[in-house]
């Protein structure tokens, strides 16, 4: 059944450059209609050059729910943030934002939230593997840190922003787990995260060198459309255990609702599920 917008409708907005590969608008949506909440999810273009006057702007809508950010807007959204949480300031961005009684922007960032806690709700462990996270933009700083914090023995970064890689090596490696900038090959690392756009165009080559690839390591994409990317269908032919983009998505959904003020209801990966193919 279509979703009937009314004009008590709230507005979900999702905003990136580009957008078209996001999964939010029909996830949120459906999830709303399952938990009988009025509203909807929209997909927002927004260029890096307009981001501060369209999130400017956006703080008039008294409907307006919050926003997701995606890529590339997740650090300089932080920026625009007057109450971010303490884990978005550590990693230096945010991926959720909504508008206070204040009329101030208030931000986090859950991306390493859901992407361990994909891992565990499959029965996968973080503890003491050496991970590789290539891209140091927001979802993959968010994701080393989440890394470090569920007791990885070594978390190794790549970017070919060096500079930016070497930033965020430093600060993991404040937090007592050791970090370096290593190159994007798989080496001797079990836990593999590609954090980078590499992967959203058929043709585009392979983000990590898959040659010393062990068999039993764990390989991540946060890459949703296509679910298989050829990082993450190699790596399965090699043996190894694959988690696509979606589960970080749905792993991290209930706390984005929560943080967005839609309480009760399921929201959890299996009702996710369940509303999608409805």
């Amino acid at each position: 059944m279509a979703t009937q917008i009314t004009g008590s409708t709230r507005i979900l907005g999702i905003i990136g450059d580009p957008i078209r590969q996001v999964r939010a608008p029909e996830v949120w949506t459906a999830m709303f209609q399952r938990n009988g909440v009025d509203a909807v999810c929209i997909p927002m273009q927004v260029t890096a050059a307009g981001l501060n006057a369209f999130l400017e702007g956006a703080k008039a809508l008294r409907n307006f729910a919050g926003l997701i950010v995606t890529i590339p807007h997740k650090p300089a959204s932080l920026s625009q943030v007057a109450s971010p949480s303490a884990r978005a300031r550590h990693v230096g961005a945010v991926n959720v934002i909504r508008v206070q009684d204040d009329g101030q922007w208030a931000g986090d960032i859950l991306d390493g939230v859901g992407f361990v806690g994909g891992l565990k709700a499959r029965g996968q462990r973080v503890e003491g593997r050496k991970a590789l996270v290539v891209g140091t933009g927001g979802v993959g700083t968010a994701i080393a840190f989440a890394i470090a914090e569920a007791g990885a023995a070594e978390v190794a970064v790549f970017d070919m922003a060096e500079a930016r890689a070497a930033d965020v090596a430093a600060r993991i490696g404040k937090t007592g787990v050791p970090s370096r900038v290593a190159a994007a090959d798989a080496g001797d690392f079990d836990l593999i995260v590609n954090a980078s756009p590499m992967g959203m165009k058929p043709d585009d080559p392979l983000p990590i060198n898959l040659d010393r690839l062990k068999p039993g390591s764990i390989v991540a994409d946060v890459v949703v459309h296509p679910r298989m990317t050829k990082l993450l269908t190699a790596a399965h032919e090699r043996g190894c255990f694959v988690q696509p983009g979606t589960h970080m998505m749905d792993a991290q959904i209930a706390s984005m609702a929560s943080f967005f003020g839609f309480e009760g209801g399921a929201w959890s990966p299996e009702a996710i599920a369940q509303a999608v193919a409805a």
